[in-house]
């Protein structure tokens, strides 16, 4: 049988409250007192009773996380990201896909009505009422679904301001916007809007194909992009899925990058090996992850926690740019 916590309590010389706060990382704790438990804890091998902790606290340690879909190489990165995150801060993960269907979304928020998670990260593509939302804690990745909600993102607008200006400057005349059209109020919409400031700016044609579809229909958009617009010698790309088909289909019809085309790509998380060398805005997901992560468990504590929290993408020069 293993050592109780009364044990531990006899062994470093304090209270059993003592003991169970050092195990919930209270404040109140000084720092002597802290070691001294955790040193009784190891000698001991003590291993708390994480069933009766969550009982007593009426929590389960469980974070939903909510993706489109998990064959994609975005979502797969950040859930294992946030897998990593909260599996630091004692959390399991309970993860699920809507798969073109809302009303996964809506079993995700009855079971975190029931108790069965303590919170979630949420990526969705559907528009959804802030009541759904009440009494939940919540936090979304890009997406806007209400006023106590934060959001996590890159900071679009300026990440691609930079990728066109550079595509400018690398002599492009003619460039192309390629892109699938957020259906709710989404930091991805900016990623249009500075490609359309900055052509105005400079007084280059808007060529812009940019459409709500689902996750496995984005080949057509490739096709409406060269049926739309014959001419082209630059083209931005807000998702890796979209610059690996735009990619193999140049590559099949003979256009050369970056000879005849250059490209920039928002993402950068590519799956095949032959296009992992497409120039590239990179979010960085393992930074993201953490604060998504923070900010849940914050929100589930109860405390006040920042609306929205951008990070600056990095850019990275591949083949498909001079």
């Amino acid at each position: 049988m293993g050592a109780t916590i009364k044990e531990v309590a006899a062994k470093s010389g304090v209270g059993i409250g003592t003991v169970s706060r050092v195990l919930n990382n209270s404040p109140q704790i000084s720092e002597a007192t802290r070691k001294k438990v955790l040193k009784a804890i190891k000698e001991l091998d003590y291993v708390p009773n994480v069933a009766g902790k969550r009982l007593s606290q009426k929590k389960s340690y469980v974070i939903a996380v909510l993706v489109p879909v998990i064959d994609h190489p975005f979502f797969a990165r950040l859930v294992s990201n946030l897998e990593i995150e909260a599996d630091k801060k004692g959390y399991s993960l309970l993860l699920a896909t809507s798969q073109h269907r809302i009303e996964k979304e809506h079993e995700i928020l009855r079971r975190l009505q029931q108790g069965e998670a303590d919170g979630a990260l949420f990526v969705t593509h559907y528009e959804h009422l802030e009541e759904e939302f009440k009494g939940l804690a919540i936090v979304s990745i890009d997406r806007h679904l209400g006023k106590d909600i934060p959001v996590v993102t890159t900071d679009n607008y300026e990440a691609t301001k930079k990728a066109i200006e550079y595509l400018i400057e690398k002599g492009c005349k003619k460039i192309a916007y390629l892109g699938t059209k957020p259906n709710q109020v989404s930091e991805v919409s900016l990623r249009a809007k500075a490609y359309e400031d900055v052509c105005k700016e400079h007084n280059l044609p808007l060529m812009i194909v940019n459409q709500n579809v689902g996750h496995g229909e984005e080949k057509k958009l490739i096709d409406e992009l060269f049926n739309s617009y014959k001419e082209f010698d630059g083209v931005f790309v807000s998702g890796c899925t979209l610059a690996t088909l735009l990619y193999n289909r140049m590559k099949l019809t003979g256009i050369k990058t970056p000879e005849d085309i250059q490209m920039v790509s928002y993402d950068g998380e590519f799956s095949l090996d032959d296009v992992h060398h497409i120039s590239t805005l990179e979010q960085p997901l393992d930074v993201m992850a953490k604060k998504c992560v923070e900010l849940l468990i914050d929100k589930i504590n109860g405390k006040e926690v920042e609306s929205l929290s951008k990070f600056n993408c990095r850019f990275i020069k591949g083949e498909t740019t001079k």
